[in-house]
């Protein structure tokens, strides 16, 4: 019933599937000493590389230090030409490549700039075994609030996330391929996310409560330019009012998500700011559909980003707009992401303005292994709240509640460091 939105990213996939082989040859022949398992494959790019897949994680919450100091061993020689919507992060992953390498490699001061068309020289295998950035690690074995982010154990009464985990359901009205949400009317969906809910609030723990919200693709990023050549297609009023009040009338929030397209930022959300007249409405923008290079012709291609100085502009324009308006209740801005350059100089985010519960997600579909691998790379002690998204139909297997908080591992024994402050269901 449920399906997946065109905008869902494959990252992972090769590995996750690899590693799920793995896994399952080893479920039919079990050894009493596992042992590494190394594969030779063929890259995306074509080239061929030798991937040591570790017996058991190095630590629960650190499989991507594990895999990334494993032997990895490009083919001597190998050429990759970019193509239209690469980025040096991605090229590196499927080349088994450590990103700053690749780039002293081809004298590449900014990881944020190339050309399509350039031509990278992939490194040797001594180059491609440069150890990996530590990651921060967090005891799984901790209670489930002693796992938050700090921001959020100190979230206080009045905080979006105080003493609750967001529940949200993600979609387009009217459009099923987008999300649950779009699979039918406000009073069944609820029904839904209510159950799902639920399901949660067993998870989490006596300390924590839930929060359900209709999570609505407001702005709708389309290869059309529109009339007003901007690449966005906006939810009519009175759709969004329909849901509003449903949301009121059920206890529930409403986050209205904006692909920014070819609008700043600040101003993508302009057109959302009234709606915050009601106190159970928050917003969210997606770096995946900023249209930031020259000439680009729509929407995500290629991928998108903002800069920590755009969100932090986002969150000055929302604040203000709850100030002027005497708005009381702290509102959270939700910023979506991939990928590690999907939000720029990440550590000039502002996490202090006072009206705003800035909320970092980690999206993409694919097997625990790649989901939890790329949360527990992309989130840390530094993001202020967190938020993790799941699909439905395209994650394979999907995550049980537990493991999506942290609480149980999830395949083969990797696990979510930092518990999620939302999960987010397309």
């Amino acid at each position: 019933m449920r399906r997946l939105g065109w905008m869902a990213n494959l990252a992972g996939a090769l590995v996750a599937a690899l590693l799920l082989a793995t896994v399952a040859h080893a479920q039919d022949e079990p050894a009493p000493e596992p042992a590494p398992r190394s594969v030779r494959i063929q890259s995306n790019a074509g080239g061929f590389f030798t991937l040591t897949i570790p017996a058991a994680p190095v630590s629960p919450t650190q499989p991507i230090t594990a895999l990334l100091t494993a032997p990895v061993a490009s083919a001597p020689g190998t050429r990759y030409v970019v193509k239209s919507g690469d980025t040096l992060f991605v090229i590196a992953r499927d080349l088994g490549v450590d990103m700053d390498v690749l780039a002293e490699a081809n004298d590449i001061s900014d990881i944020n700039v190339i050309e399509v068309g350039q031509v990278l020289r992939v490194p040797d295998s001594a180059a491609a075994t440069a150890p990996a950035r530590p990651l921060p690690v967090v005891d799984s074995s901790l209670p489930i609030t002693e796992r938050m982010t700090p921001a959020a154990q100190q979230a206080q009464p009045g905080s979006p996330f105080y003493r609750t985990t967001w529940l949200t359901y993600y979609g387009r009205p009217g459009i099923p391929l987008m999300g649950i949400m779009g699979e039918d009317e406000p009073i069944t969906v609820t029904t839904w996310l209510r159950a799902q809910a639920d399901a949660y609030d067993a998870a989490n723990g006596p300390d924590l409560g839930v929060t359900p919200a209709y999570h609505l693709v407001y702005g709708m990023a389309t290869k059309a330019p529109g009339d007003d050549g901007m690449h966005v297609d906006y939810l009519p009023d009175d759709v969004v009012q329909k849901y509003i009040d449903a949301a009121l009338a059920e206890d529930v929030a409403v986050i209205l998500d904006v692909q920014i397209s070819a609008y700043t930022p600040s101003d993508s959300i302009r057109r959302a700011l009234p709606f915050l007249q009601h106190p159970n409405v928050h917003l969210a923008i997606d770096p995946e559909f900023a249209m930031v290079e020259p000439g680009q012709l729509y929407p995500g291609d290629p991928i998108g980003y903002v800069t920590a100085e755009q969100v932090n502009e986002v969150q000055q324009v929302m604040a203000e707009y709850l100030r002027a308006n005497k708005l009381a209740g702290q509102r959270v801005l939700l910023v979506h992401q991939f990928q590690n350059t999907m939000i720029v100089d990440k550590e000039k985010l502002d996490p202090a303005v006072p009206e705003v519960a800035l909320t970092l997600s980690v999206d993409g579909f694919g097997s625990p292994y790649a989901k939890i691998t790329k949360y527990n790379a992309l989130v840390d002690g530094s993001t202020p709240f967190a938020a993790f998204k799941l699909f439905y139909d395209y994650d394979e297997p999907l995550l049980t509640e537990a493991q999506a908080l942290g609480v149980e591992p999830g395949l083969a024994g990797y696990a979510i460091g930092t518990t999620p402050n939302m999960i987010i269901y397309q």
